[in-house]
């Protein structure tokens, strides 16, 4: 049997590890509709949808029961970071992404010389 669309948005909250209150500020909606969303009694909107994108929330999955390929296969680290990016000023995000860029050139330069395969 396929999943409504609630028991998909309370199993994306799950996934990031946020609670219902989290999850209805971020929407900006009350706890209490949050809860009819998950029950099926109520659809969210357009405007909560894209603010609970935003955290990294696959609203793909939740509308249609398919991830969105461009999320990827996510493990419970990498939404963790991607929702914390996320929430974050645009100035923000660039610091990151230089702190990653270089954090990933410094592996790539302490790795180990690839060796000849005979």
């Amino acid at each position: 049997m396929e999943k409504t669309l609630g028991e998909r948005l309370r199993e994306e909250r799950d996934r990031l590890g946020i609670n219902q209150n989290e999850l209805a500020d971020i929407g900006g909606v009350k706890r209490n509709s949050q809860g009819n969303y998950e029950r099926g009694r109520q659809n969210p909107d357009t405007a909560y949808l894209l603010a609970i994108s935003k955290v990294g929330v696959d609203v793909m999955y939740v509308l249609f029961g398919q991830r969105d390929a461009a999320m990827g296969a996510q493990t419970e680290g990498e939404a963790e970071v991607m929702g914390a990016f996320r929430s974050l000023s645009p100035a923000d995000q660039a610091v990151v992404r230089r702190v990653a860029t270089g954090l990933a050139e410094m592996n790539v330069l302490s790795a180990p010389p690839p060796t000849l395969a005979e």
